[in-house]
């Protein structure tokens, strides 16, 4: 994100007209461990520094050191929640935000972090989350059943067709509840969600991706006979990368895995305790226990007809 010379006057007004200089450094310390704003202009420590100083210091370093949003988040939190049982309303915060909005970035206030706006793009990282970062995510795990019968026993343009179908259900159920495909090899992959109600969401994409899978295998597949697959919900603590290899070793992936290929009937869709603790109580009574896992509780959802 590149800030224009007005958001960063902005930025430094906000901060000097708000904060005084203690306390703008407690705002960055996370950021800038014993950060030193003598140090950093270059100023005698026997004269105190002045607010403006200090401020156009500061904005100039977490700009320089693309920590820009990360900065803007802790200065919201400072004026909604406050620190150490003192709040600080920051004054232009308003303005601050719309600027920021005009790049095409919201503020989810749920994870209190700054994420694109699904209406102006879709990139992997939601435009915001930093390679290397952990964060907390829900995972949609989604597989073929029978890929290689079925890519044996058919013309090639008939499954490329097929499977390039299943990717556009799987999108449209993703796409208006702001999830990202993190991973794709044809006969199925894997989708990321981040926004705020995530594993509420995942639920919902994984439900209706089964629902019209089902409606697909009636009218539109252009096989002899329904494809099937398989879908698996679980979340976690999972650190960001665009190293799919590197993605596959984590744990909450293997797991994903694992349920997905061991606990996961085919047209149906299961999911951890994890995510079915946090769903609502009637979302939650459409999933069944899985029988014959001792160690770990997991829960299935399928067209059922009375």
């Amino acid at each position: 994100m590149q800030i224009r010379s007005a958001l960063s006057n902005l930025t430094i007004k906000a901060l000097s007209e708000s904060l005084d200089v203690r306390t703008m450094i407690k705002l960055i310390d996370p950021l800038f461990p014993n950060y030193n704003v003598y140090q950093r202009t270059g100023l005698p420590e026997t004269i105190p520094i002045q607010k403006q100083d200090a401020a156009k210091q500061i904005v100039r370093d977490v700009i320089s050191a693309n920590l820009y949003l990360e900065f803007i988040n802790r200065l919201i939190l400072y004026h909604t929640d406050g620190y150490m049982g003192k709040r600080y309303p920051i004054n232009h915060l308003k303005q601050i935000i719309k600027e920021i909005q005009e790049f095409g970035l919201i503020y989810d206030q749920v994870n209190k972090i700054f994420v694109e706006d699904p209406v102006m793009r879709r990139t992997r990282n939601w435009g915001t989350l930093r390679e290397g970062e952990d964060y907390i995510f829900a995972f949609l795990r989604l597989d073929i059943v029978g890929n290689t019968k079925l890519v044996k026993q058919y013309p090639e343009h008939l499954i490329k067709q097929t499977y390039a179908d299943l990717r556009a259900i799987v999108q449209n159920a993703i796409d208006k509840r702001n999830g990202r495909i993190w991973n794709w090899e044809g006969d199925g992959g894997m989708v990321a969600f981040y926004f705020s109600n995530k594993n509420f969401y995942a639920t919902l994409s994984g439900m209706e991706i089964i629902h019209d899978l089902f409606i697909y295998n009636q009218v539109k597949c252009p096989l002899d006979k329904p494809i099937s697959a398989r879908l698996a919900i679980h979340g976690g603590s999972c650190m960001y990368t665009d190293n799919e290899e590197d993605i596959k070793k984590i744990d909450v992936i293997k797991k994903l895995i694992e349920i997905e290929s061991k606990y996961t009937r085919p047209n149906s869709l299961t999911i951890s305790n994890i995510i079915k603790t946090s769903l609502d109580t009637q979302l939650a009574s459409h999933f069944k226990l899985v029988d014959g896992n001792n160690d770990n509780e997991y829960f299935n959802y399928q067209l059922r007809w009375e």
